[in-house]
């Protein structure tokens, strides 16, 4: 009788190494490990492997004769199945580093390096992975096609999309300063839809300024609530490109702090440094407006783009958000931590609160902390929580603040 697990499809992996002796003992340790190995010794045939084959998973060596292992690295993201990558190679660190950047930025999101002359087991242990397909599409037929803007539309209508709220923390103390509100969308059709495929189709249609209304109105309430225990509890909510040049959202801001009775000063805006320079004087003119009223202006995604400090130069900014593509690796990337110690010098010196986006551990938290960064948030603190999940954290996280009073100050 045959075996269930004598049925299952191995997983395959392309070994790709210009040197056969390494190749071989790469692919003994994939075949131990439950992968069915194919080797390539050059860059044109595993580029004949990789437009013919779908992998589960990768190991690449930079240096193949007269090609190098980067190109390869574009062909695998192009080939639009781009799963584990391990990168292995004699070069230096930080050419391993900005490797696994550069594999990161074509869309490959699991690259990892690994130095020659190879450690076996730490290969092992990055073999180790949950290399499985894709779960199969929901069963309704709607389901299966793409996601337009009227289906947004009427998700918005009938109250589909709401806000979940991530915790931000004092670095130094540990004392609960506020949360960022993040849309989410539960659609009966799709399901649970990403923001990164919603949020692109409610700013290039008329879904976004509803969707943020309807994230500023839960914030705001949130807020007042908090405020009740904690006076200087401050929510964060996004504000994008389109929206920036509505002067309209102005009086909608205004009108809504005076109906829940938020003062200014609890209310943070979030916008990116693209957003900011796409339409500088009209930027400015709604930016500058909604600080006179003392609502907090942050600078999200700090270095993600092209013109960070001329938008901190230009722009009345309060606070400024280091993205999480540089906290992730910066506890082993001497660059990242550089560029996160630069930000957090540069703020400061305009006078700005820093936040730290991607906080993972305890020990990126102490580091952040080290080098003066003032409020940090992430899933090592907390993943985004319904308002009643943040009530319940808030109350275990800070027990002198008394969950109970948070909800009794919120009852109308």
């Amino acid at each position: 009788m045959t075996d269930a697990n004598e049925k299952r499809p191995r997983r395959q992996i392309l070994v790709v190494d210009d040197d056969p002796v390494q190749g071989a003992v790469i692919s003994g340790v994939c075949r131990r490990l439950g992968y069915q190995p194919v080797f390539a010794d050059s860059y044109q045939a595993a580029a004949d492997l990789i437009a013919a084959h779908s992998f589960d998973c990768y190991t690449l060596d930079l240096s193949l004769g007269d090609r190098d292992g980067i190109e390869l690295l574009r062909l695998i993201a192009s080939s639009g199945v781009a799963r584990r990558v391990i990168v292995i190679s004699g070069c230096d660190e930080r050419i391993l580093s900005a490797t696994v950047r550069m594999a990161h930025a074509t869309g490959i999101v699991d690259a990892i390096s690994l130095s020659k002359p190879i450690d076996l087991a730490s290969l092992r242990e990055a073999l180790a992975f949950d290399g499985g397909r894709p779960s199969a599409q929901p069963a309704s037929e709607d389901s299966s096609r793409p996601i337009n803007a009227g289906d947004l539309r009427r998700g918005v209508d009938r109250n589909e999309l709401y806000a979940m709220f991530q915790p931000k923390v004092d670095l130094a103390s540990g004392r609960v300063v506020g949360c960022e509100a993040l849309a989410r969308w539960d659609s009966p059709i799709f399901g649970a839809v990403r923001p990164d495929l919603f949020i692109p189709i409610a700013e290039a249609s008329d879904a976004i300024k509803p969707i943020t209304l309807v994230m500023l109105r839960e914030s705001m309430r949130l807020a007042r609530d908090y405020l009740a225990v904690d006076p200087a509890f401050v929510v964060a909510v996004n504000l994008s490109a389109t929206l920036l040049t509505d002067v309209g959202i102005l009086d909608q801001i205004e009108l809504m702090l005076d109906e829940t009775g938020l003062p200014a000063r609890a209310l943070m805006i979030e916008v990116t440094e693209s957003t900011a320079m796409s339409d500088v004087g009209r930027a400015m003119d709604v930016l500058l407006r909604l600080r006179i009223k003392g609502v907090g202006i942050s600078m999200d995604d700090f270095g993600t783009g092209y013109s960070s400090l001329s938008a901190l130069a230009r722009m009345p900014f309060s606070e400024l958000k280091i993205d999480r593509s540089f906290v992730n690796d910066f506890l082993k990337d001497a660059d990242m931590r550089k560029v996160v110690a630069a930000s957090v010098a540069i703020a400061h010196e305009y006078k700005m609160k820093v936040v730290a986006e991607g906080i993972e551990d305890a020990d990126t938290w102490r580091a952040l902390e080290e080098l003066g960064c003032d409020i940090g948030q992430g899933f090592g603190i907390s993943p985004p929580l319904s308002r009643k999940a943040l009530d319940a954290w808030y109350g275990l996280w800070n027990p002198s603040a008394s969950a109970s009073r948070i909800r009794r100050a919120g009852v109308e």
